[in-house]
């Protein structure tokens, strides 16, 4: 059996629809709290469409430390990074065997937007006492982006790993969005737990 990781590779077309929808909507969140944001400095005493109450408010996360993580607003950082897996879908469904190295730098990558959003979801959740309606939105495509992700990457041999580890990866490349519904209905249930005033029927299934 050859375990050699191949030098291109060439991705299921799950992947790639997966990969343009959830940077589509991590695009749109980022957007869409970029117009707020830009709303807020022309208007700084006018509500934002998104302040909806005062557990789901957009206004006090735009202006929070942690709104500016990097010195400048969040939402600029998804406007130049939710392009990436939007390019990657399309080469993917375009049947574009890529390097080897490219899935890796694209993964590692994926992971530390994963850092950082759930970071920034602790923080929101339990530090400033209220959930980003368009932040919450960019965290769900997050993590609907990274598990399946890195579990076919794995199997493919995108991201190195010990034989074994590839092969078990390679037979569950396609049920990597379990992880990624388990981590939403854990962000949803800590929620409705911490922030009891935010209405029940906005996560409802």
């Amino acid at each position: 059996m050859n375990t050699a990781r191949p030098a291109h590779i060439a991705a299921p077309a799950w992947l790639g629809v997966l990969l343009i929808i959830t940077g589509l909507l991590g695009l749109l969140g980022a957007f869409s709290l970029s117009v707020e944001r830009i709303e807020l400095l022309l208007h700084p005493n006018e509500a934002l469409g998104c302040d909806l109450n005062p557990f789901l408010s957009c206004s006090g996360a735009i202006e929070s430390n942690q709104g500016e993580v990097f010195g400048f607003p969040n939402p600029f950082l998804g406007l130049m990074a939710f392009p990436a897996p939007i390019i990657m879908g399309a080469l993917t469904l375009g049947r574009v065997a890529m390097p080897r190295w490219v899935w890796t730098v694209f993964s590692i990558g994926v992971l530390g937007g994963m850092v950082l959003v759930l970071w920034l979801a602790q923080q929101s959740i339990f530090v400033l006492g209220f959930v980003c309606p368009w932040c919450f939105l960019v965290w769900l495509a997050m993590y609907a982006m990274a598990f399946p992700l890195w579990v076919w990457a794995l199997g493919a041999g995108g991201l190195p790993a010990p034989a074994g580890l590839r092969s078990s990866a390679a037979r569950f490349s396609s049920w990597g969005w379990v992880l990624s519904l388990a981590l939403a209905v854990i962000l949803v249930v800590t929620i409705m737990l911490v922030l009891p005033g935010i209405p029940r029927y906005l996560f409802a299934f």
